[in-house]
């Protein structure tokens, strides 16, 4: 006989049990009440244990053999080896988890926000999958709002002495200026100032009357002799000082 059993099995020959491989002779007695001389030559294959140490994501599955596992534990499964005999998986599976990010954000006009790789420019909402360190996903959903920046063109006149303040700026001198302000949002709110300085006036006057009589200037009317200073509006909306003798 040429036989082969799996480790752990036994093979019997008569009254006799053999578990390692070798070559064996027993003599029985036949039916007729004669030798009956039986020589085996048995062979013990290997079965096979293997542990196997384990990680999926969550939602992932892990397969051994026939069976799916998703959640973390210790399994054992016997398969059958090429062999034909056993083969222990036993499997320490861990089931690492995902992650899920919602993110509500505002930037402004011009700005970008980021997420991973990807830049966004634009009102929306958006979902990036990342790898978080620990090598499963990890799902940020961006809500996104872009805010406006304002721009607003000033063309103003300042009588000469007075100041035109834009922001904590102040101007004194035509020109034309530029100022970034913030807005109630945040935001960039430039103004853009063209100012004209207008003149004032500054007159002398020397002036005689007649005793009786009146000079005017202004709503200002003098009949005594005296120096007198009144200030008036010129056509440009501006001081106009006129200094009477």
């Amino acid at each position: 006989l040429v036989e082969s059993i799996c480790e752990g099995e036994t093979f019997t020959v008569g009254t006799s049990d053999y578990t390692t491989s070798g070559t064996y002779t027993d003599v029985l007695t036949a039916i007729n009440g004669c030798d009956s001389t039986v020589t085996l030559t048995l062979t013990v294959l290997p079965t096979f244990t293997t542990n196997l140490v384990e990680n999926i994501c969550e939602g992932d599955t892990y397969t051994v053999g026939t069976s799916d596992y998703n959640t973390s534990g210790t399994y054992t499964d016997v398969l059958t080896a090429i062999n034909g005999c056993d083969s222990t998986v036993n499997l320490t599976l861990t089931v690492l988890p995902t992650y899920t990010t919602d993110l509500v954000e505002s930037i402004c006009e011009g700005d970008t926000y980021t997420v991973g790789t990807s830049d966004y420019t634009t009102s929306g909402t958006y979902t990036d999958v990342l790898t978080s360190s620990n090598g499963c996903d990890s799902t940020v959903t961006l809500t996104l709002t872009v805010l406006p920046i304002f721009t607003t063109d000033l063309v103003e006149s300042i009588c000469e002495g007075e100041t035109f303040t834009v922001g904590t700026s102040d101007y004194t001198t035509s020109g034309t200026y530029t100022d970034v302000l913030i807005a109630n949002n945040g935001c960039d709110s430039t103004v853009t100032l063209t100012l004209t300085v207008l003149p004032t006036f500054t007159t002398d006057l020397v002036e005689s009357i007649c005793e009786g009589e009146t000079f005017t200037v202004g709503t200002a009317d003098y009949t005594t002799s005296g120096t007198y200073t009144d200030v008036l509006t010129a056509i440009n909306g501006c001081d106009s000082t006129v200094t009477l003798t």
